[in-house]
């Protein structure tokens, strides 16, 4: 499973979120397990050789990004921080908790800002007049950078455990209902490495340690 891909020095990705999830004074962890779960279990086992209390939300079916919180503990009221198991950043979690109870947020998203250059140049036209050209432009837009927190109350009126949600989707949910739905910018390091061209800019930047990959 891609959490479990090794970071420079052979440590699994999931293991530095739970290790910066500490640091940002986050003790229960609960981790949402489908495909090859065992190999994640196994090593985490309930969380005490790495200082913090881990339970697993066992998927039988994949339930999407945000499907899955339906399967936290009822009891619990408190706000919860959700992140992908499949990123590395620098951001402090615990700043993003504070921004949402701060602003009286129902959910809230991390972005990041994201740049494209285009290869191309851009032309802009008023019918068939030529009005301005811009060569290869580099265009930037705020994305989605897997980061949340959301309230209880959210997760349990709106979630049922029983079809496939994810996150996008479940935030639109929220604006759609008139809920206070907000982002909060990430400035720090962050790298997505769920896709092959981000994975080997991790390679490069020596975050992934390829000698203990396993095929």
């Amino acid at each position: 499973p891609k959490p479990m891909l090794p970071l420079n020095g052979g440590k699994p990705i999931l293991q530095e979120i739970i290790e910066q999830a500490k640091s940002n004074g986050f003790e229960l962890i609960y981790l949402s397990v489908n495909y090859l779960k065992e190999q994640i279990i196994d090593y985490f086992e309930d969380g005490k050789k790495f200082g913090v209390k881990i339970n697993y939300l066992i998927e039988k079916e994949p339930l999407g990004t945000a499907g899955s919180l339906a399967l936290l503990p009822k009891e619990n009221n408190l706000p919860v921080l959700v992140m992908n198991g499949d990123i590395v950043t620098k951001f402090n979690l615990r700043y993003l908790l504070d921004f949402h109870k701060n602003i009286n947020s129902h959910a809230t998203m991390a972005v990041i800002e994201h740049e494209t250059k285009l290869p191309f140049g851009v032309v802009k036209t008023n019918g068939t007049r030529l009005e301005t050209f811009e060569e290869k432009p580099t265009i930037s837009h705020l994305v989605n950078a897997g980061i949340y927190v959301i309230n209880q109350e959210l997760i349990k009126n709106n979630i049922n455990g029983k079809i496939q949600l994810d996150m996008p989707e479940f935030f639109l949910r929220a604006k759609n209902m008139d809920l206070n739905v907000n982002v909060c910018p990430i400035f720090e390091y962050w790298i997505d490495i769920g896709r092959l061209d981000t994975l080997k800019r991790a390679q490069n930047q020596g975050m992934i340690d390829t000698k203990n990959f396993k095929t």
